[in-house]
């Protein structure tokens, strides 16, 4: 019984389930929709949570020769801590349970999640054998979830919400094209379509390196330029913003030399760790 449990928290990824959610509650507080506990939020982050728990599952159902082939020791299926017919059936649960709980949004919100969930679990059946779109569909990913927190309330997008929802995409593409790094060996054998895999390791790493310069101009950008006025010319803000900008530089540079399986792993749970600490940089800025 324990290692089932064991299996079906690994299945579902509780960890990245809620760093997902994290985005939500960052716009909410951007866009000044978000000052105390409000219900709507409370359901807007569940649909989130089970959205990208039951698209994790369904992944892990489709990819389970990919896995097997890459000898990915993070995946209950790969391990047999939990059957690819209780990944299946978790999918389709918490499809449900989304559907459930959108209809207590406001329309437009409710409209919102309803487009942008089954997309994810489309991402695992078909699209994400597209290369680079699987890319492009992940990093949207990123930046859903800042999109959806700004309209839970009042339907509207504030210009400073935008902003960071674009530095999502552009994090969430390098990163996801970081990552096809550490599958290569198992794509080439199954043929699956990865930039790396396509184009070679240093390609996908420049590509990505590329993506991390981008955002190292972007994230101190509302210091300077008038976006929000919380921001502007916040030393606070920029003091704080420099940690993951400092975090992207050497990122980039240990990527830059050395685009092995074991370093993009090893990057993996750092770029995690840089993009947590730039959202709380943001946060900290919002509300001071």
């Amino acid at each position: 019984m324990l290692s089932i449990l064991k299996g079906f928290f690994k299945l579902i990824r509780v960890e990245l389930c809620l760093f997902a959610t994290i985005g939500l509650f960052v716009s909410g507080i951007l866009a000044e929709d978000l000052t105390g506990f409000q219900w709507e939020f409370l359901i807007a982050f569940l649909i989130i949570f089970f959205s990208v728990a039951g698209s994790f599952a369904i992944n892990d159902y489709i990819d389970f020769k990919i896995d097997g082939e890459n000898q990915r020791k993070d995946r209950p299926i790969v391990l047999g801590l939990i059957s690819r017919k209780t990944a299946l059936y978790t999918a389709i649960l918490f499809s449900i349970i989304v559907v459930i709980l959108s209809i207590f949004l406001n329309p437009i919100a409710m409209i919102f999640a309803l487009i942008n969930f089954p997309i994810f679990y489309l991402y695992s059946l078909v699209l994400k054998k597209i290369i680079l779109f699987k890319n492009l569909l992940i990093a949207y990913g990123y930046s859903a979830t800042i999109l959806f927190g700004s309209l839970i309330t009042d339907s509207f997008l504030e210009p400073i919400v935008i902003y960071f929802a674009i530095m999502g995409f552009i994090i969430g593409l390098g990163s996801e094209i970081m990552f096809d790094i550490a599958d290569i060996e198992g794509d080439k054998v199954l043929n699956v379509n990865t930039i790396p895999n396509k184009f070679g390791t240093q390609k996908a790493a420049k590509i990505s390196i590329l993506a991390y310069f981008v955002i190292v101009v972007l994230d101190p950008l509302p210091f300077y330029v008038f976006i929000d006025s919380r921001f502007y010319l916040d030393y606070v803000f920029l003091a704080l913003i420099c940690i993951p900008i400092v975090g992207y530089i050497y990122l980039s540079i240990s990527l830059f030399k050395n685009q092995t399986k074991e370093n993009a792993l090893k990057l993996r749970k750092l770029i995690f760790l840089i993009m947590q600490i730039g959202t709380i940089a943001y946060l900290i800025g919002g509300l001071i």
